[in-house]
């Protein structure tokens, strides 16, 4: 597969590459799809302080050995790969990118200029993100089919009881429904004023604050660097209100 036009192989791939270098503790501060205006091709960007320690011919060495470590993919490491120190002025340009706009990696920029260099497009990685868990909780075959969602285990009721007295109905808890959620580069959760937990997040400079079922909805369609990590085996159809 050529690199005139990035598809999303080529993304999935090298985000597999990029887990490889993560397990072999091999330090990369940026990384990103990039074709310079005066370029036919894309061009995956590693930057790493590997770079000026070790010196090239080693860094591309570690770095294409953790490449065929995945078998087969749908590049040439050596064709696409351009490995930078993270002092480099593209490095940094992009560095600064992403800390001004978080929710920006894992789109499909274009017309982008990162330090000294003007590019038709560019897909960046996000290196920082934060994995947070969501816990779920139904009370099976309870009529409004609602999944409960929580930063926070829940405590396990065994029921609850819809209806009159004499004439209620009890419904199972059954929880362990769980995912795990990426969220952008510097998240965290939070108690707000009220006690509640919350996730705090940078929006474009702006601190937001996101509840479970915000966050739920947002890692649904992949906006603003949240995306599902890992999904529960035994989730049924549900309603999330």
């Amino acid at each position: 597969m050529d690199t005139l036009t990035l598809v999303d192989k080529q993304i999935t791939d090298a985000e597999s590459w990029l887990a490889q270098l993560k397990r072999e503790e091999f330090p990369v501060r940026a990384a990103f799809w990039a074709k310079r205006i005066d370029e036919e091709r894309w061009s995956l960007y590693f930057a790493t302080p590997a770079r000026e320690k070790l010196g090239t011919l080693d860094v591309y060495s570690h770095v294409l050995k953790a490449l065929r470590e995945l078998g087969e993919v749908s590049f040439r490491g050596s064709d696409v790969v351009k490995l930078v120190s993270d002092k480099h002025p593209i490095a940094k340009g992009v560095l600064d990118f992403v800390k001004r706009f978080p929710d920006m990696t894992r789109t499909r920029l274009s017309q982008s200029v990162f330090g000294d260099q003007h590019f038709e497009g560019a897909y960046i990685y996000s290196l920082g993100e934060v994995r947070i868990p969501i816990y779920g909780l139904v009370f099976r075959g309870e009529p409004s089919g609602t999944l409960n969602l929580s930063f926070e285990k829940f405590k396990s009721p065994s029921w609850v009881e819809i209806g009159l007295a004499g004439e209620s109905v009890k419904y199972p808890a059954e929880t362990g429904i769980d995912w795990i959620v990426a969220t952008p580069e510097g998240s965290k959760l939070e108690h707000d004023e009220y006690g509640r937990l919350e996730l705090t997040w940078n929006f474009r400079g702006i601190q937001k604050q996101s509840n479970a079922n915000e966050v739920m909805a947002l890692a649904d369609l992949g906006l603003h660097g949240f995306r599902k990590l890992s999904e529960p085996a035994n989730l049924k159809t549900a309603v999330i209100k």
